[in-house]
């Protein structure tokens, strides 16, 4: 699968890249569900995110962008 390229980090959120365009993970800490994209909708996601971090918004506008994938989140998370 290669390497793990962690493209965005808050409290709220993580966004993890696998490989050379093989997915996304998706997760969100304080409602524990992650979502795994492929395709278009992870290539919307990655151009959305680069143009987000190149305008320079802060954390809180990528937050508020990143719950807009909320539906997607479906797996639950186990903490041990």
């Amino acid at each position: 699968m290669g390497a793990l390229n962690i493209l965005y980090d808050s409290e709220n959120y993580c966004v993890a890249e696998f490989g050379a365009g093989v997915g996304i993970e998706l997760v969100d800490k304080q409602a524990r569900r992650s979502g795994f994209l492929e395709g278009p909708v992870a290539a919307r996601l990655r151009a959305s995110m680069a143009q987000l971090c190149s305008a320079d918004h802060g954390e809180e506008a990528v937050d508020d962008f990143l719950c807009t994938y909320e539906a997607l989140l479906t797996n639950n998370l186990r903490l041990h």
